[in-house]
């Protein structure tokens, strides 16, 4: 058994406010997937990475120093979440401030593209189906219980038990557990996965002792092990969190604590992007999610107020119902595509934080292939194919629901009303629909078998890869079993499943010749990739990372 070592870092001499302790990386085992480490290595090969040990830093303070506040933040959100599950902390975006309290086994290091501890502290290759990880230590769950692994075991067969039909199920594949020591627990898929590594950050750990005892609690009440502790959801106004002053990762550096972290968070949920910019305006909020172009510009002039822009691994595209009367000619889809002209939408819309696109996922993921441009915007085209369809019996004229999910993005409603307006300056006939995060839960994640053949809906969608890997994103909205597909092609299916085992540039090469496939057959329509913008007071200190989640304790207060 190959062993790789991510060192949980020693304990300080109780200094919680010194310098911050380096934490020790992973290479990403088995030569991951990443078209851009460019790496054909054999997974046996890569489960040989070199042990990378953490240091201490010196204290500079009094022993056993307490964790002093910082008073408050305040972030307006887009979303508000359907249910407090814990398994939804895998993205921030219907999950805000999740992973304030509930924390995965490792993370991923968007720069390095490496797995970084966090519960789990060591992982070691078993076989082509199995991982064994190796847990921290000393670390207790807010409500007392002890971080173990029948507490981890609990935690992956609850989730992902089909019973419960988590969405998360779906997304990521089933993953068993077993325990196979105090502290050492056993990962495995029925097949082979060479993602299943990174498909562990995806997972968030609650309290075994709440499953247990009270299940009911599971969807009202995060229990984790985080920096901060769940205190309260007001339906419909926010969710708030204080500081856990016993977190584990003030003594293994897992954050700098040169300046004290807020005592306090609240995430308000504002469906507008102009009003959470409105609210850091007026310093009713240190920081907005998810601001337009022309309101960070106002923001970056104010004198009490800021704006940061970064790049994303989040993508805007267009799905279709392909099974129905309508959008299972393929005519009607290019037809679709042609008529959506994403580069006056990007420039002129969204003011250039859009770069258009011919495919879902960016230079990041393995599978990206830079063959595929934007579809060109050919409105004359768009209407002779669909009249070319339209005397061959396609209902062309058919009502087509046109609908986005209320503040998914930034200026999301008037991206999807020019779309409206494109579509139907060509021919169809749509009707716009703005729905709430649980009514989107409703439309689109139903697989194609399931949606009925007149219903004929269009979704724009915004769609984050950060397991940089176009297999996943292929596995939600392409595959003929995905949970949010709308399309089945079992020519592209049979290159989906001949990827899957694959590793390094192999897997890379398939997976473009899987996204180009899927180009060529109109199976989606896109936008373009996005770089996100924030509005921030002026004393705020944060930096957006590549998958944009807003931990409180990454904040500071200058």
């Amino acid at each position: 058994m190959k062993r790789t070592m991510l060192s949980p870092g020693r304990r300080s001499s109780g200094n919680r406010l010194g310098k911050p302790t380096a934490v020790a990386a992973i290479a990403v085992v088995m030569a991951l997937t990443l078209a851009a480490c460019g790496s054909d290595e054999s997974a046996e090969d890569t489960a040989e990475a070199t042990t990378a040990e953490s240091t201490t830093a010196e204290a500079t303070t009094a022993e056993d120093a307490p964790v002093a506040g910082g008073g408050e933040v305040v972030i307006a959100v887009a979303a508000e979440p359907v249910s407090m599950d814990a398994w939804r902390g895998f993205s921030d975006a219907g999950a805000p401030g999740f992973r304030n309290t509930v924390e995965t086994l490792f993370t991923l290091d968007f720069n390095t593209r490496e797995l970084q501890p966090v519960l789990g502290t060591a992982i070691n290759v078993v076989d082509d189906t199995s991982v064994e990880v190796t847990l921290r230590e000393g670390v207790t769950f807010h409500d007392g219980s002890v971080l173990d692994a029948d507490a981890v075991v609990s935690n992956f067969n609850y989730v992902f038990a089909e019973e419960n039909a988590f969405d998360l199920l779906d997304f990521v594949g089933a993953i068993q557990a077993e325990a196979t020591g105090p502290n050492t627990v056993k990962l495995s898929t029925a097949e082979p996965d060479p993602l299943l590594p990174v498909k562990l950050t995806f997972v968030p750990i609650s309290s075994a002792q709440q499953l247990n005892d009270s299940p009911d609690r599971y969807s009202t009440e995060l229990i984790g092990t985080g920096p901060y502790i769940f205190d309260e959801w007001q339906r419909g106004i926010g969710i708030s969190y204080s500081l856990y002053e016993d977190w584990w990762g003030f003594d293994a550096g897992m954050t700098d604590m040169s300046t004290p972290p807020f005592q306090t968070a609240r995430y308000e949920f504002r469906s507008e992007d102009a009003v959470r910019a409105s609210m850091v305006a007026a310093g009713e909020a240190q920081l907005a999610q998810f601001v337009s172009p022309d309101e960070c510009a106002v923001l970056a002039a104010g004198a009490d107020t800021k704006c940061e822009t970064a790049p994303s691994v989040e993508t805007i595209f267009i799905r279709m119902d392909t099974n129905g009367t309508l959008f299972s000619d393929k005519r009607v889809r290019e037809a679709l595509n042609l008529a959506v002209d994403s580069e006056g939408i990007a420039t002129n819309l969204m003011g250039g934080s859009v770069v258009p696109s011919g495919q879902i996922v960016n230079s990041t993921a393995a599978g990206h292939s830079d063959a595929l441009q934007p579809y060109p915007y050919d409105p004359e085209k768009a209407k002779a194919l669909l009249q070319e369809a339209a005397a061959d019996g396609v209902p062309v004229d058919v009502e087509v629901p046109l609908a986005v999910r209320d503040g998914v993005f930034a200026q999301s409603n008037e991206v999807v009303q020019a779309v409206s307006n494109m579509l139907n300056e060509v021919g169809f006939n749509t009707k716009i629909q703005v729905v709430d995060p649980e009514a989107f839960g409703k439309l689109a994640l139903v697989n194609i078998k399931d949606i009925p053949e007149d219903r004929n809906l269009v979704f724009v969608h915004g769609h984050g890869q950060e397991l940089l890997d176009f297999s996943i994103s292929y596995g939600y909205y392409y595959s003929c079993d995905g949970i949010l597909s709308a399309y089945c092609n079992e020519e592209a299916e049979a290159l989906y499943q001949a990827a899957l085992p694959l590793t390094g540039t192999e897997r890379a090469a398939a997976l473009a010749e899987l996204n180009e496939f899927a180009y060529a057959d109109h199976a989606m329509g896109y936008i373009g990739h996005q770089d996100l913008a924030y509005g921030l007071a002026a004393n705020l200190v944060w930096t957006p990372t590549l998958d944009h989640r807003l931990l409180a304790i990454q904040m500071r207060q200058s």
